[in-house]
């Protein structure tokens, strides 16, 4: 329900037909043991159910089908990595399900089986030889499990925003790792407080590190109206985090790929993608 409203939106907007439409694939699981352990790979092959449905965790249910589902997610983001120096477009959404932000080396936890920003991250650094790798990660919850593969790589910029207290509850502190930069947010945030800071933490370490290709958790779950955090964010806010990525971008033709992450009022969030891909495009 979450792509179609998504594609609703973008039809309605008009930047549907705007876009280059690529099917994605399943990943080579070559990509998937760079972000995760041999062994917690196996257990979940073993423990995917016939039929019905377990919890992997408290949160992460897994049908006969979820496995398959995160194989294609990654292989989707994998895709659009290796279509980055060849597409006639600079930047590259992926709306795909399931999302991948929380889950690290060993665990799945919050919807999420494979981190599908690491394992592109890591396929970038390796096969692409990417040297300066940035990723932003603005959904409403810490990408926990991002900053577990990735957390003091010098070859990846970690920056993350996102509620505190909050889900996860077990945050990664910044002072702990040399990689990472993170913009805490208070219950309530709002759309001034948030591009400030944004604005004082993040830009001006990116632009001193002058990544080579910027890789996006895109959550919207930081929407005013999204029923699973409390921020404020609104559709401009988007708009806006879209220009900057697109304005950072600009400077050494730079490519970009967003991967889809948290977002669940169905509205919000067609309209927030739209918003946030139309900045990327002006």
């Amino acid at each position: 329900m979450r792509i179609m409203a998504i594609e609703q939106a973008l039809k309605q907007t008009g930047l549907w037909n705007e876009l280059e439409h690529h099917e994605g694939k399943k990943a080579d699981l070559t990509d998937i043991k760079r972000a995760h352990s041999e062994g917690y790979i196996e257990q979940l092959h073993l423990i995917q159910p016939d039929h019905g449905q377990i919890l992997v965790d408290e949160d992460t249910a897994m049908t006969p089908g979820s496995l398959e589902a995160a194989l294609w997610s990654a292989g989707a983001c994998a895709l659009a990595l290796d279509n980055s120096g060849s597409s006639t477009r600079q930047h590259a959404f992926v709306a795909t399900r399931p999302p991948g932000h929380h889950a690290e080396h060993r665990k799945a936890m919050g919807f999420c089986f494979f981190n599908n920003i690491a394992i592109t991250a890591l396929r970038a650094a390796d096969v692409h030889h990417y040297q300066r790798i940035a990723i932003l990660d603005f959904d409403a919850h810490q990408g926990n499990g991002t900053i577990d593969i990735l957390g003091n790589d010098k070859r990846f910029l970690l920056c993350s925003s996102f509620q505190h207290p909050f889900y996860p509850y077990s945050h990664y502190e910044q002072a702990k790792f040399n990689n990472v930069i993170n913009v805490p947010l208070c219950e309530g945030t709002g759309s001034a407080t948030f591009r400030a800071l944004i604005e004082e933490h993040w830009l001006p370490k990116l632009k001193a590190y002058a990544p080579e290709i910027i890789l996006v958790s895109a959550g919207f779950d930081a929407h005013k109206d999204d029923p699973m955090a409390e921020l404020s964010l609104i559709e401009d806010d988007y708009l806006w985090l879209g220009r900057q990525i697109r304005e950072l971008a600009s400077k050494r033709n730079t490519p970009s790929i967003s991967i889809l992450e948290g977002g669940y009022n169905l509205n919000a969030l067609g309209a927030s993608v739209a918003a946030y891909l139309r900045g990327l495009s002006d």
